[in-house]
C-alpha cells in the first residue's frame, strides 16, 4: 500500500514537473519567434523583471498593502459567511430570500461593480467593497452546501439537545464543516487576489500591485508584468500551504 502510494506522489510530481516545463518550451519557442520584449517577453528578461520588484520600496510597500487588503478582505468575508450561514440554520426558508441576492452578486461582471463602486465610495475603501461582494457567494455556497450535507439523523439529535442553537452551531455544526470551510478559504483566497487587484487597478488606489499595474501597462512593460503575475502566484501558492498547514495542526489536536 505505501509503496503504491509512493508510486502515485511520484507520477503526480513527474506531471506536473513535465507541465511546467512545457510551458516554458512554449514560451521560449513564441518569444523567438517575436524577438521582441515589448511584445513577448523572453524568459531572461521576466527573470530579471521579477527581481528588479524586490529591488524597490514602492513596489514592496505595494505587495504588502495590497496582501492585507486582501486578507482583510477574506477574513470579512468568512465572517459575514458565518454569520448568514448561522442564519440558514436557524431558519432554512431565508435561503429564498438570500439566493437571489447571491445569484445577483455572481452574476454581475466585475468590470461593471467595480466601477459603479469607485464611483459611489471611492478608491480607498472601494477595493474591499468589490473584493467582499464578489468573495462572498463562493463561500455563502461552500458554507450551506456543506451543511446541507449533514446527516439529517444528526440534526435531529441536534435539535434534541439543550442549549442555544449558537451553542450548537459552534460545537456540532462547525466542526463538521470545518474542512469544507477551508476548502472554500483556499478557493476565496485565490479569486479575491484577482478581484482586488483589479479592483486596485480600476479604482487607481494608491500604494498597491494594481497601481504598479497601471504603471506598467502605461509605460508598456510586458516583462514586468509577467513578472508581477508570477509573484502573484507565489503568494497565493503560499497563503495556500499555510492554511493547509494550520488545517492539519488543528485536526491534530
Amino acid at each position: 500500500m505505501r509503496r503504491s502510494t509512493t508510486k502515485s506522489k511520484l507520477v503526480s510530481s513527474t506531471l506536473s514537473i513535465s507541465a511546467i516545463l512545457f510551458l516554458l518550451l512554449l514560451w521560449m519557442i513564441v518569444a523567438s519567434i517575436y524577438q521582441n520584449d515589448f511584445i513577448f517577453p523572453s524568459i531572461k528578461s521576466i527573470i530579471q523583471a521579477f527581481f528588479r520588484i524586490f529591488q524597490t520600496s514602492n513596489s514592496l510597500k505595494a505587495i504588502g498593502f495590497t496582501c492585507i487588503r486582501v486578507i482583510l478582505s477574506v477574513v470579512i468575508c468568512f465572517f459575514l459567511g458565518l454569520v448568514i450561514t448561522g442564519i440558514y440554520i436557524i431558519c432554512p426558508m431565508s435561503i429564498h430570500f438570500l439566493r437571489p441576492m447571491i445569484q445577483m452578486m455572481r452574476s454581475i461582471p466585475l468590470a461593471v461593480i467595480s466601477i459603479f463602486i469607485f464611483i459611489l465610495i471611492g478608491d480607498k475603501i472601494g477595493p474591499y467593497i468589490i473584493t467582499i461582494l464578489m468573495s462572498l457567494p463562493i463561500v455563502l455556497e461552500g458554507m450551506m452546501t456543506s451543511v446541507n450535507q449533514i446527516n439529517p439523523h444528526i440534526i435531529d439529535e441536534v435539535n434534541m439537545l439543550s442549549g442555544s442553537i449558537w451553542q450548537k452551531i459552534k460545537s456540532v455544526y462547525l466542526p463538521i464543516v470545518f474542512p469544507y470551510v477551508i476548502m472554500c478559504l483556499i478557493q476565496t483566497l485565490g479569486m479575491s487576489f484577482k478581484v482586488m487587484i483589479m479592483g486596485e487597478y480600476i479604482c487607481q488606489t494608491s500604494t498597491s500591485i494594481g497601481k504598479v499595474l497601471y504603471s506598467v501597462k502605461m509605460n508598456i512593460e510586458m516583462d514586468s508584468l509577467v513578472a508581477y503575475g508570477i509573484l502573484i502566484v507565489l503568494i497565493v501558492v503560499v497563503l495556500e500551504c499555510m492554511i493547509g498547514y494550520c488545517k492539519r495542526r488543528v485536526e491534530t489536536i
